[in-house]
């Protein structure tokens, strides 16, 4: 078990098999579909960090270039991420609130907030 803090809540973390039966139920797919797009945001965001390095250019226009290059895949991203992060606390206790409104009481998002790379993380422990 894992615990997690987001817009100053704790949540606490859990996964077993039967995560991934009641990810499909809720979200009507399977809950590796959406590991795969938090791995692949990752990595593409990796290589685009990498090549972007190789130019001579300022940090901010690195930064510019590496940003707009991944708002492409940022609404899967954010999606696949609080699904997951909603299914392993339902995992933990099942009388957290259903996911949108959940959602709803998400204040502040970033992108880079810790608990999105805790959940990442600890998602990819568990499901591959």
């Amino acid at each position: 078990m894992k615990t997690i803090t987001i817009c100053g809540k704790e949540h606490k973390l859990e996964c077993n098999a039967l995560t991934y039966v009641k990810y499909k139920n809720f979200f009507k797919r399977g809950i590796i579909e959406d590991v795969q797009i938090l791995q692949d945001y990752l990595i593409k965001q990796t290589i685009i960090t990498k090549q972007v390095e190789e130019k001579n250019i300022t940090e901010v226009e690195k930064l510019s270039i590496v940003s707009n290059y991944m708002n492409k895949y940022i609404d899967d991203f954010i999606i696949a991420i609080t699904r997951i992060a909603w299914i392993l606390m339902y995992t933990a206790d099942k009388d957290i609130e259903e996911y949108e409104k959940w959602l709803e009481g998400i204040s502040s998002f970033k992108i880079d907030d810790d608990w999105i790379v805790e959940v990442a993380e600890f998602a990819v422990s568990c499901f591959c």
